[in-house]
C-alpha cells in the first residue's frame, strides 16, 4: 500500500497536471482537426521529452529545469496550434516554404480565410504556461522516488537510443519543429531553389482575337496506368464518372517518353522532345507561351514542392503568375510518399482560379494522383476493392486510388463546365498523367522504375479532352477530326504542340506537324522512348 503511495505520489511530481495539458492541448486539437494527419507517436515522443526534463530536474532538484521545460513545451504548442489551426496540418519545411512564398497581401487574405474561432484557445493556452510556470516542482528526499525517476529516465534514454541507433533519432524521436529544422540543413539548397521565383521568358505568341474569353486547363495524373481504367477497358469499374460523360474524347494510343515524374513533366510542357536536339537557351515551354499570348497562368500543385526529383518541376511552376502549392503535409517528396494528402484539395483554389476576373487563364492543376503509396491517395469512402493476399491488396489499393481520381478528374471538369456556360467563354480541358504504372501487369514488378527494356505499363497513359459547346466555332479544327483521331499514336512529349494548337495561339513554336489535333499532324513519329527502344516494335 505504501509503496503504491509513493509511486502515485511521484508521478504526480514528475508529471505535473498544468504541464500535462501544456503538452497535450496541441495533439488533442491537432486530431480533432485532422486525424488523418495526425501522428499518434507524436504522443510518445513527447511524454519521452517531457520524462527527459521532469526526472533530471528532481534528480538535481534545479527547479530552472522545470521552467526551462515550460517554456519550450509552451513555444512548440503554441507554433502547432497556430499552424494546424490556420493550415489543418503539421508543421513541416514544405509548409514554411509555402508561407515565405506569400506577400503580405496574400497573407493577410489567407489569414481573413483560414482563421477561426480555434485561435481563440491560444487565451486559456497562455493561462497554462503561466500556471505551469507557477507550479513548484516538489522535492523528496524517498528513496523509491528517486528509483522511479532513475527507472522513467532510464526508459526514455532506452527509447531514443534505440532510434539513434537506428540512424532515425530526428524523424522518430524529435518534435516537429527539431525535424523542420534539420530538414532544412539538409535540404537548404533544395529549399532555396524550389522558393526561388522564376519568371517566363517573353516570346511571339498571339491569342486568337476572336475568342475574348478563353481558359485553358491542364490537369496532370499521377502514375496513371491507363489500363487500369474501366474507361479503357479495364474489368472492375475504376472510372464510372468519366464513363458516363458524354463531353470528353478518350484517345487510345499515347505513350509518355519517360517512366519518371521530372522527364516526363519537364518533357510535356518544353518545345524539345525526346527525339529533338534543340538547344536549352532556344527553348521555351507553355508558361512562356502563354505568358507572352496574355494569359494569366496558375499552377496549383498537391505534389510536394521540395525534393530532388521535385524541384526542376516546382521551378518550372514558380514561372506561373499564381503558384499553388497545397501539399504541406511532409518536409520533402521522400517523407510525402508515406503522408496523405488528397487530391479533394485541389478542387477550392481550382474553383477560386476560374472565378478570377481576367479574361484569359491557363490553368495547371497537377494532382498526387496514384504515387506510391498507394493505399494514402484515397479517403476510406472510396475503398471499394479488396484483395485477398498482398499481391491482390496493393492491386486492390491502387485501383482505389484510380478510382478517387475518375472522382477529381470528374469534379474538375464538372467545375469547368459550369463555368463555361456563358457562350463567350471559351473553354478547354485536357488531362493525362505524367507516367504510367507497373502493378504486377508485367515482370511481376511493381511501381514505375526499369531495367532493360520499359514495361508497357509504365508509359501507356491516359489522355482525355474535354470542350466547351462553343470553343470549336471559329477553329479549323472540328469534333469529327478530333474524334476521328482518338487511335492515332502520339508521345506525350510533344503536348506541347497539341496545347497551344488547341488553344488557338499563333506562334513561330508551334510545329502543327507534332499536334494530335491538327490536320499535319504527322502521326509515322517512330516512338523511341526512354530506353531507346521504339514502342511499336515491343
Amino acid at each position: 500500500m505504501f509503496m503504491r503511495e509513493e509511486l502515485t505520489r511521484t508521478i504526480k511530481i514528475l508529471y505535473p497536471f498544468y504541464l500535462l495539458c501544456l503538452l497535450f492541448t496541441p495533439l488533442l486539437l491537432a486530431a480533432l482537426i485532422n486525424k488523418a494527419l495526425f501522428d499518434s507517436r507524436e504522443i510518445l515522443i513527447d511524454l519521452a521529452w517531457l520524462t527527459l526534463f521532469t526526472t533530471i530536474s528532481y534528480i538535481s532538484k534545479k527547479q530552472v529545469i522545470y521552467q526551462i521545460a515550460c517554456c519550450l513545451f509552451f513555444l512548440n504548442g503554441t507554433i502547432q496550434l497556430i499552424h494546424w489551426i490556420l493550415l489543418h496540418g503539421p508543421l513541416t519545411l514544405t509548409s514554411l516554404l509555402v508561407l515565405s512564398n506569400t506577400n503580405l497581401q496574400e497573407a493577410y487574405e489567407f489569414f481573413e480565410l483560414k482563421a477561426s474561432l480555434r485561435l481563440f484557445i491560444l487565451i486559456p493556452y497562455c493561462w497554462l504556461f503561466i500556471m505551469a510556470m507557477k507550479h513548484k516542482f516538489q522535492k523528496s528526499s524517498s528513496r523509491s522516488s528517486a528509483i522511479t525517476a532513475a527507472i522513467l529516465l532510464s526508459v526514455v534514454i532506452v527509447f531514443m537510443s534505440y532510434d539513434a541507433f537506428k540512424q532515425r533519432f530526428i524523424r522518430k524521436a524529435s518534435p516537429p519543429i527539431v525535424r523542420v529544422i534539420a530538414a532544412y540543413i539538409n535540404d537548404a539548397d533544395l529549399y532555396k531553389e524550389a522558393g526561388t521565383k522564376q519568371f517566363p521568358k517573353k516570346i511571339n505568341a498571339f491569342s486568337s482575337n476572336q475568342l475574348s474569353r478563353q481558359t485553358v486547363v491542364l490537369i496532370i495524373g499521377e502514375s496513371v496506368n491507363k489500363n487500369h481504367l474501366s474507361l479503357y477497358g479495364y474489368q472492375r469499374k475504376t472510372s464510372p464518372l468519366l464513363s458516363k460523360r458524354k463531353d470528353i474524347i478518350a484517345y487510345n494510343n499515347v505513350v509518355s517518353a519517360y517512366s519518371n515524374t521530372l522527364n516526363a513533366v519537364l518533357s510535356m510542357f518544353s518545345n524539345a522532345a525526346i527525339d529533338t536536339s534543340i538547344p536549352s537557351q532556344q527553348q521555351v515551354d507553355l508558361i512562356d507561351v502563354f505568358y507572352s499570348a496574355g494569359f494569366k497562368t496558375y499552377w496549383i500543385s498537391n505534389q510536394s514542392p521540395i525534393g530532388i526529383w521535385d524541384n526542376k518541376v516546382s521551378m518550372l511552376a514558380q514561372k506561373s503568375d499564381n503558384c499553388i502549392f497545397i501539399n504541406t503535409t511532409a518536409n520533402n517528396s521522400f517523407e510525402s510518399i508515406n503522408t496523405a494528402s488528397y487530391d479533394s484539395k485541389l478542387l477550392a483554389p481550382f474553383a477560386k482560379a476560374l472565378q478570377a476576373e481576367a479574361p484569359k487563364k491557363f490553368i495547371v492543376v497537377h494532382l498526387m494522383g496514384s504515387h506510391a503509396s498507394y493505399a494514402k491517395r484515397y479517403p476510406a469512402a472510396f475503398a471499394q476493392f479488396y484483395g485477398k493476399d498482398e499481391r491482390s491488396s496493393l492491386i486492390a489499393h491502387y485501383d482505389n486510388s484510380i478510382l478517387y481520381t475518375d472522382f477529381i478528374v470528374d469534379s474538375l471538369l464538372t467545375l469547368i463546365s459550369q463555368h463555361s456556360t456563358n457562350p463567350k467563354e471559351f473553354c478547354t480541358a485536357i488531362y493525362l498523367a505524367d507516367h504510367g504504372e507497373n502493378v504486377y501487369d508485367e515482370n511481376n514488378d511493381v511501381g514505375h522504375g526499369f531495367a532493360g527494356k520499359l514495361p508497357h505499363a509504365n508509359v501507356e497513359i491516359p489522355f482525355l479532352l474535354w470542350l466547351s459547346p462553343h470553343f470549336l466555332t471559329d477553329s479549323v479544327v472540328t469534333r469529327a477530326h478530333l474524334n476521328n483521331v482518338r487511335e492515332i499514336p502520339f508521345v506525350s512529349d510533344d503536348l506541347f504542340h497539341a496545347v497551344i494548337d488547341i488553344a488557338q495561339i499563333k506562334t513561330s513554336y508551334l510545329n502543327k506537324t507534332r499536334s494530335l489535333f491538327n490536320p499535319a499532324f504527322a502521326s509515322n513519329r517512330r516512338r523511341i522512348l526512354e530506353d531507346g527502344i521504339e514502342y511499336d516494335l515491343r
